[in-house]
C-alpha cells in the first residue's frame, strides 16, 4: 500500500481537449499540502480554512496565470487531510506544467488514492467508497442514481443493523457458557435458532432482492429485426450517423451481427443490425441457416427490440409471420422507408399495420432523418423504463460482486452456526456467529487487507 504520509497531487477533471481552454481542477492532499503551495502560487489573501482566494499562479520564469484556490483543513476534507483544490480556466499544456512543477514537491497521486485516503481516515465507509468509482464511471442516469444509493449508505445501515442484532445474540449465548456450571439459561436453543432463521432472511434478502451494480453498468443492447431489406441497415447508419452496415437493395446481404454504440440523451446502448430472420423453406443453405439462428438468439438476448416494416411494401404476411418468431417482451414498432410512399398516403398505411400487428408504429425515413428523433427519444424512455422497472423505482438497495460474495460466505457461516447449536455446541455456534459478524464487517470498514484494498482502488481513475 502506498504510503499515507505523502503529500499527492493530480488533475480530478477530465482533461481539457487539444486545441481548447476549459476548467481543470488540481487536488492535493496529506500533511504538506498548504507549505508547498507558496512555492507555485500567490495567493491574493492569506489561505483561510474552508475559504476561496483567488490566486496568481507561477506556471514558469515567464508565465503566471490566474486561478481560484479551495482550501480545506484536515479533517473537514474529502480525504480527512489537508486538502487544497487549485482552479484553473487554461489549456492542457499548461495545466501539465504546472503538475510538473507541484511534482518537484509532491508525489503524483494513484488510482483512487484521495478516495482511499477518505476511507482510511473513516470519512466514508468501504462501501461508499466504491460507490465513487460507481458515480464516477456511470453511463446512464439510473447507473448514476444506484451509486448515489450506495453513497448514501443505506446499504451500510442494513448491515450495522444486522451485525448489531448478532452482537446481542453473541452476548446470550456468551453469557450462557460462562455460567453453564450454575444452569442458567439466558436463551433457549430454539430462540437462537429463530434470530439466526431472521438473520439469514435479511442476508439473503440483500442478495436476492437487491440490484447488481454490474447489471446497470453493462450497457443495453437495441436490436433491429424484420424481414431482409426491410430497411434495417440503412436505419442502422442513420442513427448511429455513420455507415457502419453495408446497404443494398440486394436481399441478405448482412449476414454477421454488426454493432455501434448509440448515444441517446443521459444514456448510451448498443444498436446492433443483423441478418433478417428467413422462413424455414429460406433456411436452405448452411450460411442462411447460421445468419438466422444468429440473429434470432442476438434479438432473444437484446433488452429492446426495433421491428422494421417496410412502408412501401403492400404483402406484409411473411412479416406477421416473422414477428412471431421474436421473444423479446420489449418490442418498438418502425415503418421504414416512408420517403418511398406518398405523404398522403402514409396514415392510411400506418392505420393497417397498426391494426395488423396491434401496436403503434414510429414512421422513419433513413434518406431524410424524418422521424429518427421521435425514435431515439422512444428507445430511451423505453430503456429508462425497463431500468426502473429493475429496480422497483429504487426502492430494492444496490450492492456489487464482492457484497453479494461476502453475503453469501456471511449465510454458510449462519447456517453452520444453527447446526452446531441444533448440536448442543453453543461454544462452536458462538465462533461461527462471530466469524458471521466479522464477515459482514469487511464489508464496511473492517479487517480489509492491504491487497483486497489496492484491487478495489485501482479501479478508480487518477484524481479520484
Amino acid at each position: 500500500m502506498l504510503s499515507v504520509d505523502d503529500t499527492i497531487a493530480a488533475v480530478s477533471t477530465a482533461t481539457v481537449p487539444a486545441g481548447t481552454v476549459g476548467r481543470s481542477v488540481i487536488r492535493i492532499s496529506g500533511p504538506g499540502t498548504f507549505g508547498i503551495l507558496p512555492k507555485i502560487l500567490t495567493p491574493s489573501t492569506p489561505i483561510q480554512k474552508n475559504r476561496i482566494s483567488s490566486c496568481v499562479v507561477h506556471v514558469d520564469d515567464e508565465l503566471d496565470i490566474s486561478g481560484n484556490l479551495y482550501a480545506f483543513f484536515q479533517p473537514h476534507s474529502y480525504t480527512g487531510e489537508d486538502l487544497a483544490e487549485l482552479h484553473l480556466d487554461a489549456c492542457s499544456a499548461v495545466v501539465e506544467a504546472v503538475l510538473e512543477k507541484l511534482y518537484q514537491h509532491v508525489r503524483p497521486a494513484a488510482p483512487g488514492e484521495f478516495t482511499q485516503r477518505a476511507f482510511l481516515n473513516g470519512k466514508m465507509d468501504l462501501t461508499q467508497a466504491e460507490a465513487v468509482a460507481e458515480i464516477v464511471s456511470a453511463a446512464n442516469t439510473t447507473q448514476l442514481d444506484a451509486a448515489e444509493q450506495l453513497l448514501k449508505g443505506r446499504f451500510s445501515e442494513t448491515i450495522a443493523a444486522l451485525r448489531h442484532q448478532i452482537l446481542e445474540l453473541l452476548g446470550l449465548l456468551e453469557a450462557g457458557l460462562d455460567f453453564s456450571e450454575e444452569q442458567i439459561e439466558f436463551i433457549t436453543p430454539e430462540q437462537a435458532l429463530g434470530k439466526i432463521k431472521s438473520f439469514k432472511e435479511i442476508v439473503s434478502d440483500l442478495i436476492n432482492d437487491s440490484v447488481r451494480c454490474e447489471r446497470l453498468i453493462d450497457l443495453d443492447s437495441v436490436g433491429l429485426a424484420g424481414l431482409p431489406n426491410a430497411g434495417k441497415s440503412r436505419l442502422l447508419n442513420a442513427l448511429l450517423g455513420q455507415d457502419r452496415s453495408i446497404v443494398s437493395s440486394t436481399e441478405a446481404t448482412t449476414r454477421d451481427v454488426l454493432t455501434g454504440m448509440l448515444r441517446l440523451d443521459q444514456m448510451d446502448c448498443v444498436l446492433f443490425d443483423c441478418a433478417g430472420l428467413l422462413s424455414e423453406r429460406q433456411q436452405n443453405t448452411l450460411v442462411n441457416k447460421l445468419s438466422h439462428e444468429a440473429s434470432v438468439t442476438a434479438l432473444d438476448q437484446a433488452a429492446l427490440v426495433l421491428f422494421c416494416v417496410d412502408a412501401g411494401k403492400q404483402d406484409t404476411v411473411a412479416d406477421v409471420q416473422m414477428r412471431q418468431q421474436i421473444t423479446a417482451e420489449s418490442v418498438i414498432y418502425v415503418m421504414t422507408k416512408t420517403d418511398a410512399v406518398a405523404a398522403g398516403d402514409l396514415p392510411q398505411r400506418r392505420l393497417e399495420l397498426q391494426e395488423m400487428f396491434g401496436a403503434e408504429f414510429i414512421l422513419t425515413s433513413s434518406a431524410t432523418g424524418a422521424g429518427l428523433d421521435e425514435l431515439k427519444k422512444v428507445i430511451r424512455e423505453s430503456l429508462l423504463q425497463l431500468r426502473r422497472g429493475d429496480r422497483e423505482h429504487q426502492d430494492r438497495l444496490t450492492i456489487n460482486q464482492r457484497h453479494e460474495r461476502k453475503l453469501s460466505e456471511a449465510i454458510k457461516l449462519l447456517n453452520e452456526s444453527a447446526e452446531e447449536i441444533k448440536a448442543n455446541s453453543a461454544e462452536i455456534a458462538a465462533m461461527l456467529l462471530w466469524q458471521a459478524h466479522e464477515q459482514l464487517g469487511t464489508l464496511e470498514t473492517e479487517d480489509i487487507s492491504e491487497t483486497i484494498l489496492d484491487s478495489i482502488f485501482s479501479r478508480f481513475c487518477i484524481g479520484k
